[in-house]
């Protein structure tokens, strides 16, 4: 089924989330949150129910969608956040292993039919994910600041 392996990745990084040690401040952690869960509802709300690019678990509105569009993905950048690397040279590698982890990790949630491409390529995931790697790393500056 579909829905395991979004909401098994969740439970794996909630646990991972919860015995990692701990760069950001639970403050960094909370805004961070909402913040990258923002982007990524409002994202595929605009690409996928509006432009119709690709669809998430069939069409139309799901709760179960949304829930995972509201957890998954900041759980991910929290994640990310925490162990990003000061130095750009390391950032730079550090998304490098991040794209390639994010790319999988889709093609096995479209191999699994969760995700239905349309009009959308993995390769504009990939310029998505970069935008989002250098987005969340200024949004971490700009919050410390």
């Amino acid at each position: 089924m579909w829905w395991l392996l979004p909401y098994l990745s969740l439970f794996i990084n909630l646990v991972i989330i919860r015995f990692m040690p701990k760069h950001l401040t639970k403050i960094e952690i909370y805004i961070s949150w909402f913040v990258v869960a923002l982007i990524n509802l409002s994202s595929d709300i605009v690409l996928s129910l509006y432009f119709r690019l690709y669809e998430l678990n069939g069409d139309g509105v799901q709760l179960s969608v949304h829930i995972i569009e509201l957890t998954l993905g900041a759980s991910y950048g929290i994640i990310f956040l925490n162990f990003m690397p000061k130095t750009m040279k390391r950032f730079i590698v550090y998304c490098v292993y991040w794209l390639i982890f994010s790319l999988l990790f889709e093609s096995l949630l479209a191999y699994t039919d969760f995700i239905h491409y349309f009009e959308w390529n993995i390769w504009y995931s990939a310029l998505y994910y970069l935008a989002a790697f250098c987005f969340i790393r200024w949004h971490l500056h700009f919050i410390r600041s």
